[in-house]
Formats: structure tokens, C-alpha cells, sequence
């Protein structure tokens, strides 16, 4: 409940509060105050009194259900709710706080309708289709739920829920190149949190299973692979005899700089992707071999992520300032994977 608070509550309030008269704002910022330290019955009394100042203030009706739904009074949570989508500037977080109520009494097909409804007035909107996705695979709609993920991809390319839960779908069905891509574009767009080591031990069981597969996937469970994803399994093939006695993180990492090479000699026109010119140029700036430490050391051992950590400490904090000095941003225009 608190990593939930702190995601959504951040987005939800903090955000709103800014927009709303002098005496409502107050109020709001004590509300925020009062929740963070879980004093939800005063953080409510906070809201009425906004509310009794701007009855059609979106901020407060929607912190309101918000609120309820912390407390886990999950039938005033839906009552408020209700009122705040139909106001006429709604936003996404309506939608979502409405549905997660929903989802936390297992009324699926309530929040399915509420967020069919939210995509036809935000069809971009990336947490939707994040969350309508949870609430099908949660009815056991797996096809349909990976094909909500996969259009929350297409369309909002820059949030990274839809990517997360693509990419542990996929580890689920063993499509390892997938898991590869989502999980990659994930850890950039989300580089701090717990969900980002879960998807890079992930990838890097991706890696094992891709190139030296213990058991060979029958024929009759392989993907359907799009020409994006052939192409770059064509180039993993050409490297599977390095790999022969025994994947180590170097291979890993010759590996990926030969999957750029041929990238962007052969298919770089025909398939422009910002996470290979983010390779590209981390390679120039001699950090590359500090990104994949950083993305597979830890699961490959501690201890040796430490000793090369300690030994290339330069390179090592080169990376971090660059990691932590841009915020990873995927253009719309290259989801390949239709």
C-alpha cells in the first residue's frame, strides 16, 4: 500500500494542488501532509472543507476517492469516484483511482468498462492501458491483456508500466527476445526502483535461454516473430558459438556491441530505434561496458559487480552522472512489433 501511495499520491495530488484557489490549495497541501503520515480521518476532513469551497473541484473529489480507497472503504472510494469522471475535465487519474477501487473488490468487468471508457477520451493514455491490462489477465484474458500492454506501447511509448508488465507476460511464455526488448526499454524509462532489478534478472535469464537454450522450445510454441525481432535473432545466431562453454557478462557484452554494428550497418534505415543510438552513444563516450555492469553485473554475482566497481571507478561514476543527468525519453513512430 505505501509503494502504491507514493507513485500514485505523487501524480494525484501534489501535481493538482497547484491549479486550485489560494484557501482550496491549503487545504490540499494539508490533506497531502496528513496522508503521508497516514492521519487519513483529518487528511478527509482537510478534503470536505475544500470541497464545501469548490464542490465541482476536480483535485479534491478525485483525492477524496483517493482517500477511501487508501483506507480501503472501497464503496465510498467508487461513490466519489463516479462523480469525479463525469466532471468535464477529468484526467486519467480519475479513471485510474475509479478502477483500482474497482480491482480491490474483484468487480473486473466494472473496471474494464471504466477504462474502455477512459480510452476513448485519452487513447493515448499509457496508465490505462497499463491497468486495463491487469484487470483482464486478473479475468485470465491473457491474449487480450499482452495485446492491451502492446498497444499502451505503441501509443505511449515514454511510460513504462506497459512495458514492465509486457515483459513479465512474456518471461511467463518464454518469448526471451521480447523480454529482452520491453525489459531494456523498461530499465531506462524506470531505472530506480525494485521492478527494475526483478526485470533485469529477467533479462538476463533471457540472454541465457536465447543463447544457450537447455531445452529446445517445440516447434509448435515458437512466436510468431515480427521482421524487427528476426532480424536481431539473425544476429544473436551468428554468436552462439562464443557462448558454447558458458555465458560470462563479457560475452554479453560483445555480444550487444556486435548486434549494434550489424544494426546499424543493415537495418538502421529501415528501423530506427533511439534505444540502439543510446547504445551508440554511450559507446563513444567509453560508458557501454558500465551499462551492461550496470544492467547484469549485480545478477551475475554481487561480489564481482563490486570488484569491477571498485576497479573501474571512474567509468563507473561517469555512467551514473550520465545516467542521472537525462531522463530517457522512446519516440513515438518505432514499435516494430505488429
Amino acid at each position: 500500500m505505501k509503494k502504491l501511495f507514493f507513485i500514485l499520491f505523487a501524480l494525484v495530488l501534489a501535481v493538482g494542488v497547484n491549479a486550485q484557489t489560494p484557501t482550496v490549495k491549503k487545504f490540499q497541501e494539508s490533506a497531502m501532509a496528513l496522508m503521508q503520515q497516514g492521519d487519513f480521518t483529518n487528511a478527509m476532513v482537510a478534503l470536505e472543507k475544500a470541497k464545501a469551497i469548490e464542490p465541482q473541484n476536480l483535485e479534491t473529489i478525485k483525492n477524496i476517492s483517493f482517500c477511501f480507497y487508501l483506507q480501503r472503504e472501497f464503496a465510498q472510494a467508487i461513490d466519489a469516484g463516479k462523480i469525479a469522471i463525469e466532471l468535464p475535465n477529468a484526467d486519467q487519474q480519475s479513471f485510474q483511482i475509479l478502477g483500482l477501487s474497482y480491482k480491490s473488490i474483484a468487480d473486473y468487468s466494472a473496471a474494464n468498462k471504466i477504462y474502455k471508457r477512459a480510452l476513448k477520451k485519452f487513447p493515448d493514455g499509457g496508465v490505462i492501458y497499463s491497468e486495463y491490462g491487469e484487470s483482464l489477465l486478473q479475468e485470465n484474458k491473457k491474449d487480450e491483456a499482452i495485446a492491451t500492454w502492446e498497444k499502451g506501447i505503441e501509443l505511449a511509448p515514454s511510460y513504462s508500466g506497459n512495458y514492465y508488465n509486457a515483459a513479465k507476460y512474456y518471461y511467463k511464455e518464454m518469448n526471451w527476445i521480447r523480454v529482452l526488448i520491453h525489459g531494456e526499454l523498461f530499465v531506462n524509462l524506470e531505472s530506480y526502483s525494485a521492478r527494475t532489478n526483478e526485470v533485469k534478472k529477467a533479462m538476463l535469464d533471457a540472454y541465457k535461454n536465447m543463447l544457450r537454450p537447455i531445452v529446445k522450445t517445440p516447434y509448435h510454441l515458437i512466436p510468431k516473430y515480427a521482421d524487427f525481432e528476426k532480424k536481431q535473432l539473425d544476429i544473436y545466431e551468428k554468436t552462439k558459438q562464443q557462448v558454447a562453454e558458458g555465458l560470462t557478462i563479457d560475452h554479453i557484452g560483445s555480444i550487444r556491441t556486435r548486434l549494434l554494428m550489424e544494426w546499424m550497418s543493415d537495418n538502421a534505415k529501415l528501423y530506427p530505434y533511439q534505444l540502439f543510438s543510446h547504445w551508440q552513444h554511450m559507446i563513444r563516450e567509453g560508458i557501454f561496458e558500465a551499462y551492461n555492469q550496470w544492467l547484469f553485473g549485480a545478477s551475475f554475482g554481487e561480489e564481482a559487480y563490486q570488484k569491477w566497481l571498485s576497479t573501474h571507478a571512474e567509468e563507473a561514476k561517469k555512467f551514473t552522472d550520465f545516467q542521472q543527468s537525462r531522463i530517457y525519453r522512446q519516440p513515438g513512430g518505432q514499435y516494430y512489433l505488429n
